[in-house]
């Protein structure tokens, strides 16, 4: 039954991508299966299997308008062939784009996530365990991005009808409001250095009061420190905090997580006490060839927590080929 979900699953994606490609050109049709193996050591116990790690594929092209202006769009799905499998939507946009900057609508990674989570999310798969309160790709969005020299800004908006949730996954907006949640950033150019801050606005559950909770974002990348690369970022959320190291080591990579949740955050649902969550990853990317690559990781969570089973262990190889 397995076999045939997932043939159906990838008939589906064929059946969608096929008169994109003819419309859009070969060029702007990509697709990428990334499949390994990968054992998790948790609760006592260890699980190994061979899986899907975000295999996507999707279309995007842009059009000259003239008079200075370019239209573009994407559209992405990613292809779980893990259980049942499914396909999912992952971006979804249209925008216009001229030398006043870019101005898109609809889902993808917006403002807050483009200025100070992008930087340091550079690891395959075991990043964003310290994003207090906040997770990439958004819809009900409208976004504006733009620049001049060194410095560039950017800012998101969120509309979303009444008795749906804000974007990120907080509680129904008010009726009254036509905006329910914002995103401002700003970065500027440092030598070889980006120093961005961002700050997000919204309506959500996750205090324990059910207030509204607005997060404040900074990064730090391109620190060039000998042949190695060193990228920092943090974020605060009321007594919620989180910092990421991410060390570029030519193919290695580091990449250091620490979330500090207070006893009384929403996020934190151990016993009641303060709760310190450390990520730890090591990686390695090996390529094989063209459009061919292999990515090895091992991460290891270990949450100051009453539960001991709460501490997790994982370590994966996965192959990855750019079908498109």
């Amino acid at each position: 039954m397995k076999f045939k979900t997932t043939a159906i699953a990838m008939a589906v994606a064929g059946i969608v991508a096929a008169p994109v490609a003819v419309q859009a050109g070969a060029d702007e049709i990509y697709a990428s299966a990334r499949v390994g193996a990968w054992n998790v050591d948790q609760n006592d116990s260890q699980n190994s299997e061979v899986r899907s790690f975000a295999s996507r594929f999707g279309a995007k092209g842009e059009t000259d308008l003239g008079n200075g202006l370019t239209g573009f769009g994407r559209y992405e799905w990613n292809v779980d062939m893990n259980s049942g499998s499914s396909i999912s939507l992952r971006h979804r946009y249209v925008g216009l784009k001229g030398d006043w900057g870019q101005v898109h609508l609809g889902q993808t990674n917006q403002t807050f996530y483009n200025f100070v989570v992008g930087p340091v999310d550079n690891p395959w798969w075991h990043s964003g365990y310290a994003m207090v309160n906040y997770r990439g790709r958004t819809d009900d969005a409208i976004t504006y991005a733009g620049g001049s020299g060194n410095f560039n800004f950017g800012a998101t908006v969120y509309m979303v009808k009444e008795g749906d949730s804000v974007a990120k996954g907080g509680a129904a907006p008010d009726d009254d409001d036509d905006i329910d949640a914002f995103e401002v950033a700003a970065s500027m150019a440092i030598g070889d250095m980006t120093l961005a801050g961002a700050y997000q606005s919204t309506e959500t559950t996750q205090g324990s009061d059910g207030s509204d909770e607005d997060i404040i974002g900074f990064a730090l990348s391109g620190i060039g420190i000998g042949e190695t690369t060193l990228n920092l970022a943090a974020q605060m959320q009321e007594d919620d905090t989180g910092f990421v190291v991410d060390w570029l080591i030519s193919n290695f990579y580091v990449h250091a997580e620490v979330l500090m949740l207070d006893e009384d955050s929403g996020s934190n649902s151990g016993s009641g006490d303060d709760e310190d969550q450390m990520s730890l990853t090591l990686g390695y990317t090996q390529s094989l060839g063209r459009k061919t690559t292999m990515y090895y990781e091992i991460n290891h969570i270990d949450k100051d927590s009453d539960r001991s089973s709460d501490d997790r262990t994982a370590v994966m190889a996965v192959l990855k080929y750019d079908i498109i």
